[in-house]
């Protein structure tokens, strides 16, 4: 098998806002539906913070967690003290698993994506056209490091009233 590819799944308003208060500023039906469709059977990699924004570890997917604290524990989390550690351990489930996955898929927070935007090679991103309040950004993400693989924009009248477009896209190679 090839090496699993890094990927990143974000979603963000038009000003790139991505939190507020430890959560989502908005609710877009379907679009947690994308996010499993997506991540489904891939280990994902976030940190503690996000984890427990979460609640419990993602079903079917191999949750990589990312903590300074030594004894921090949680049943059905695998747990990493930084990324460099988090990307080797969620490597070796995409090519050591039963199920054999082609991504490990980067899901926040904030911190988790400046640190791992670098390497990213494919980004979901879902960009909702709506500006919310909120507290915390997606400042790593750049438009021009990226190019457009696919988009599908939704019909407004099946995300809330709200612009949706779902964006697959790739690292522009320099």
């Amino acid at each position: 098998m090839t090496e699993p590819k890094v990927a990143m799944m974000m979603a963000m308003d038009k000003n790139q806002l991505i939190g507020k208060a430890g959560g989502l500023p908005w609710h877009v039906p379907g679009e947690m539906a994308y996010f499993k469709r997506v991540t489904m059977g891939k280990p994902v990699i976030m940190g503690r913070k996000t984890f427990d924004s979460i609640g419990k570890p993602l079903p079917g997917r191999t949750n990589v967690v990312v903590t300074r604290n030594p004894e921090w524990q949680v049943e059905g989390v695998t747990i990493a003290h930084n990324i460099e550690e988090a990307m080797e351990l969620a490597r070796d489930v995409c090519l050591n698993s039963d199920v054999k996955a082609s991504e490990m898929v980067v899901i926040g927070g904030a911190k988790l994506n400046r640190a791992a935007m670098s390497i990213t090679q494919r980004l979901y991103l879902t960009v909702i056209d709506h500006a919310f309040e909120g507290d915390t950004w997606l400042d790593s993400f750049t438009w021009s490091d990226w190019t457009v693989f696919s988009e599908d924009v939704q019909d407004p009248t099946n995300t809330g009233g709200f612009g949706v477009t779902y964006w697959v896209l790739d690292k522009t190679i320099r």
